[in-house]
């Protein structure tokens, strides 16, 4: 027996595989692609596409406006009342979406985050009438950073290396984006360097919002229809109460107590195409009105946001968050060639400069560095299996302050479940060395409870 086993070979002789051809490669990638994988595809194509022109329909609708942004501001919060009330009045009427559990929240959480929407969204409309599209776009992403920080002390969060360096590269490539306005030498792209700034402070309440978000509403399940006419409806209200502001920023954006009533007339007079101030202008401080097409700019602005949110939800329901986050990195640059081409935006066309490339490329590195870091922490956390998926909740978020920067979900600190008698007695007799049934022997009937287990 045992002359047999000395005689057995080292190493098993083994039936080798016959190579792959193309065409078999080809035929197992096919069978791969299923219909799930080809809807998914439609959709992140879609929210690519839809993102894309969200952003220049929202940089024309400010061209339109130009002397009139408390007025698209308005315009664009209240506008969105109807649409989502209507779903709303639906749901009700002849389904079960929004529970009985939904319509007992409270009330003064969904005018919190109303108030930090409307605040949010002032900022964007405001600064972003002086504020040229591509450099609107770079500046979006300092909310990355900002929500990092407000994360880190408000939930606790913790990052990776590769997460902090890709959000100081971010940094860097918005100061090198803003250096033209800096060194006065904006040329003609329209950039206002206190409106830079002023747009720039809207990473500030568009962090609080998701902070907010994911403490308020982490425990309740909400109709995301239900969720946004509730926003929305505070949002307006609140921001027609922002007004006062107006009176104390310089112009364009100046709107004295006194000018009210013939500023609001203007604007209506632009809504319908007519120019109002029309001498005397023609600087950054007073452009001279451009009102051909406002209402068109408007309605499509409007409508294509809506659509845009709609394959946000798509992309994560079919799809994850990695995706969706991926998606956005390369929705940057193709947007900010998009404001190059004078085919899209006529008179208002921006071309690349050298800086204006170079902040692109640094934001670009620091979003990627950002990104892998996500993936790798996502990989390493309990009950994410590195698909993006996990526990990601995100709220989206319609108008001029809406998702243009999509953060990945926060998870929060688990619950902690007080110990019971058994378990300090358990971990008491541990310390003296004395090992018990309880503390030595897992099983399904421990009294210890997992706080990831409890729904």
């Amino acid at each position: 027996m045992r002359g047999e086993q000395e005689s057995q070979p080292l190493l098993l002789a083994y039936e080798e595989k016959p190579k792959k051809t193309i065409l078999d490669k080809i035929k197992e990638y096919k069978q791969g692609i299923t219909t799930q994988t080809i809807l998914v595809a439609i959709y992140t194509l879609l929210y690519v596409i839809t993102g894309v022109i969200n952003s220049i329909y929202l940089k024309k609708t400010f061209n339109s406006f130009a002397n009139y942004g408390f007025y698209v501001n308005q315009v664009t919060n209240y506008g969105y009342i109807p649409i989502f009330g209507s779903v709303v009045l639906f749901e009700v009427l002849f389904t079960k979406l929004i529970t009985a559990e939904q319509r007992r929240f409270p009330w003064y959480k969904f005018l919190i985050m109303g108030a930090i929407d409307a605040l949010n969204g002032y900022i964007v409309v405001i600064g972003g009438v002086s504020t040229s599209g591509p450099l609107a776009q770079l500046l979006n992403q300092a909310i990355i950073p900002v929500t990092m920080v407000a994360s880190f002390f408000f939930l606790k969060e913790r990052y990776t290396i590769p997460q902090l360096l890709g959000a100081l590269v971010i940094v860097g490539g918005v100061i090198i984006s803003l250096y033209p306005s800096l060194a006065n030498k904006g040329g003609n792209t329209g950039n206002i360097l206190f409106f830079n700034l002023f747009y720039l402070t809207q990473a500030i309440p568009f962090a609080a919002s998701n902070i907010y978000k994911d403490i308020a509403f982490k425990s309740v399940d909400m109709d995301v229809w239900y969720l946004q006419f509730w926003d929305v409806f505070y949002q307006s209200l609140i921001g027609t109460l922002l007004f006062p502001i107006n009176a104390i920023l310089p112009k364009p954006a100046n709107m004295p107590f006194s000018e009210i009533p013939g500023v609001m007339k203007n604007a209506w007079q632009c809504t319908k195409g007519d120019n109002t101030i029309t001498t005397n202008c023609g600087t950054d401080e007073l452009p001279c009105d451009d009102c051909h097409g406002a209402i068109i700019n408007l309605l499509i602005y409007i409508a294509i946001n809506v659509t845009y949110n709609v394959f946000i939800l798509l992309v994560i329901k079919h799809g994850s968050a990695t995706i969706l986050s991926i998606c956005q990195t390369i929705r940057l640059p193709l947007t900010n060639i998009c404001f190059s081409q004078g085919w899209i935006m006529g008179d208002y066309k921006i071309d690349f400069n050298n800086l204006s490339i170079v902040g692109l490329v640094v934001i670009l590195v620091g979003l990627v560095g950002y990104r892998v870091g996500s993936l790798v922490k996502k990989k390493t956390t309990d009950g994410v299996d590195g698909d993006g998926s996990g526990d990601s909740k995100i709220i989206p978020r319609f108008g001029p302050g809406g998702s243009e920067v999509i953060m990945e979900a926060v998870k929060t600190m688990p619950l902690i479940i007080p110990k019971t008698d058994q378990q300090q007695r358990s971990q008491y007799f541990t310390k003296l060395g004395i090992l018990t049934v309880a503390s030595s022997t897992p099983s399904s009937s421990s009294p210890f409870v997992d706080p990831r287990s409890i729904q």
